[in-house]
């Protein structure tokens, strides 16, 4: 009988992969309308290429369901920026008057069953003698504040340096610019979802943030998907063998 293919070692999440507003909240305006296609609404092309890393390796994936302007996936509940007021200086009215009922009621309508989505996936794996590696798929505005970000991607670690590197190896291999903890820092917090999983099943943990600039041209999300999964072999390589997990252990 043939061998069934071992099960990878990686669970994929997408946090913002969604610019919807769920019924019962519209855009009043067309500047509205328009921020939610921005990346203030989502993280465009993350879902496209989050999608397609999962069917190229055989893994999991859970993306958001609805905008990050209703409610961020990627942040605690006690974050002031769990439900944004305004955007660009605009004021959001969807989130004009939410009070403490309506914030709980977002969180348990998407933020709880996206977590626990999470979750599932994990256990899924780990009850099978699996230890996967958790990859946040997100992407970043070329210029922010004024500023110009002149890089491919970054990789957000804060305790899992050694996948981290394996990673930015890869990455620069497949020839493009890489930079650790840019945009954001794992360091400084800033990959709450991922670390909440990763720390709480004792997994390692990475972010990837993609430059939006790269997803100009058509088919870009499908040429992007097949050059992370091969900037990911190795560190999937490893994880499978538990090089690793011995070499860095503790590792979140």
């Amino acid at each position: 009988m043939p061998s069934r293919r071992p099960a990878t070692p990686l669970v994929l999440t997408c946090e913002h992969a969604s610019n919807l507003l769920p019924r019962g909240l519209r855009a009043r305006s067309a500047p509205e309308k328009a921020l939610l296609d921005t990346h203030w609404g989502w993280d465009i092309g993350a879902w496209d290429v989050a999608r397609r890393l999962a069917r190229r390796l055989g893994a999991a994936a859970i993306g958001g369901g609805v905008s990050r302007l209703v409610v961020d996936l990627n942040r605690p509940a006690v974050d002031p920026t769990l439900i944004r007021r305004e955007a660009e200086g605009a004021p959001l009215s969807w989130n004009a008057r939410v009070p403490p009922a309506e914030v709980e009621r977002r969180l348990v309508a998407w933020h709880l069953p996206y977590h626990d989505a999470i979750d599932r996936a994990i256990l899924r794996l780990v009850t099978r003698g699996v230890r996967p590696l958790l990859l946040a798929v997100h992407t970043f505005t070329p210029v922010y504040d004024g500023r110009r970000r002149d890089f491919d991607m970054g990789v957000l670690f804060d305790r899992s340096r050694l996948h981290a590197s394996a990673l930015m190896r890869g990455l620069r291999r497949e020839g493009f610019r890489v930079l650790p903890n840019r945009p954001y820092s794992g360091l400084a917090g800033m990959m709450y979802s991922i670390h909440r999983h990763g720390t709480h099943h004792e997994l390692p943990c990475l972010e990837i943030e993609m430059n939006q600039a790269l997803f100009r041209e058509r088919g870009a999300a499908g040429r992007l998907a097949t050059r992370i999964s091969r900037a990911l072999a190795p560190v999937l390589a490893l994880q499978r063998a538990g090089t690793i997990n011995r070499r860095d252990r503790g590792s979140g």
